[in-house]
C-alpha cells in the first residue's frame, strides 16, 4: 500500500547513501558458495532502499505486505540508460525471497549474476535519483 507523504529530502539522502556504502562493500566480496547468499540480499536491498529513497522524494510511501515490491516498482518510473533493464531487479527480488524464507543457497553463478547487474543498473540509477534529489 502507498499512502501519501511529505517529501523527505534528508531521508532520502541517507538511502542513497547507505545503499551506496552497501554496495561498495558488495563489490568487495569474492563470489563464493558460502558467500553467495550475502551478496545476492546486499544487491537487492541496495536497490530496495534506491527504491524507497525515490518514494520519499516523491512524497510516498510504501507500507504493509506488499512493501518490497513498492519500492522496487517505483524505480522502473525511472527513465535511464542501462546494460540491462531494470527490471532484472525482479528476479533478484524472487532469488533473495527464496534465500530468506525458504532456506535456498544461490550458487556462485547466482552471486556473479547478481554483481553484474551491480555492474549494468546501479550507477545509472543511483545518478537518476541523486538528480532528483537535488530538484527538491
Amino acid at each position: 500500500m502507498i499512502r501519501k507523504r511529505t517529501p523527505d529530502k534528508f531521508k532520502a539522502q541517507s538511502m542513497v547513501t547507505a545503499a551506496e556504502t552497501e554496495i561498495k562493500f558488495t563489490k568487495t566480496i569474492e563470489p563464493t558458495k558460502e558467500s553467495a547468499s550475502t551478496i545476492v540480499r546486499n544487491v537487492y536491498e541496495s536497490f530496495r532502499m534506491l527504491g524507497d529513497a525515490l518514494l520519499l522524494i516523491h512524497g510516498k510511501e510504501a507500507s504493509g505486505q506488499d512493501h518490497h515490491v513498492e519500492m522496487i516498482n517505483e524505480l522502473f518510473t525511472l527513465k535511464v540508460d542501462t546494460k540491462r533493464p531494470v527490471q532484472v531487479i525482479l528476479n533478484l527480488k524472487n532469488l533473495r525471497h527464496k534465500v530468506n524464507y525458504q532456506g535456498y543457497i544461490p550458487s556462485i553463478e547466482e552471486a556473479k549474476d547478481a554483481m553484474s547487474i551491480i555492474d549494468a543498473c546501479f550507477q545509472p540509477v543511483l545518478n537518476k535519483i541523486k538528480e532528483e534529489i537535488n530538484k527538491l
